[in-house]
């Protein structure tokens, strides 16, 4: 799968806030993304 930086992401499984719906931050190792629901960045 290739993922880049500013791709939206369909979750299986949603953020606390309800959203499934995230954004990517950063790429590599580990992905940095931040739900568009309620803002919150994670690292994943």
């Amino acid at each position: 799968m290739d993922v880049r930086v500013g791709d939206k992401l369909l979750m299986k499984k949603q953020h606390p806030c309800g959203s499934k719906e995230m954004l990517v931050l950063r790429t590599g190792m580990d992905f940095r993304l931040r739900c568009t629901g309620c803002g919150r960045e994670f690292m994943v």
